[in-house]
């Protein structure tokens, strides 16, 4: 599966990596926390200032990051997140592969 299809605006994420550099943590207000559900509402690629990687960002409902020097809003890389089911997902799920099941 290709990281466009794993996520979608709209889309709960759980955060499992909450570790980040000092230097971020002093240029944000909020980070994510482990542990705990966000709302994406939007998506861009950009580049891990450590790695020098180019990936997938997250924007967050819950949070408002500070912009870029180029004036985009800074994105969480996704794999800071895995995608969240809740319960009624996870049942409306398991019941149409019970239904599918000869």
């Amino acid at each position: 599966m290709s990281i466009h299809n794993k996520w979608s605006i709209g889309q709960k994420a759980l955060c499992i990596d909450d570790t980040f550099p000092r230097y971020i943590a002093d240029w944000c207000d909020a980070l994510p926390i482990a542990g705990h559900i966000y709302t994406i509402r939007g998506m861009q690629f950009g580049v891990d200032p450590i790695t020098n990687m180019y990936d997938l960002g997250l924007l967050l409902e819950e949070i408002s990051s500070p912009r870029k020097a180029n004036g985009a809003e800074a994105g969480f890389f996704h794999t800071r997140f895995v995608p969240w089911i809740d319960i009624q997902d996870y049942a409306a799920i398991e019941h149409r592969e019970l239904q599918s099941t000869p």
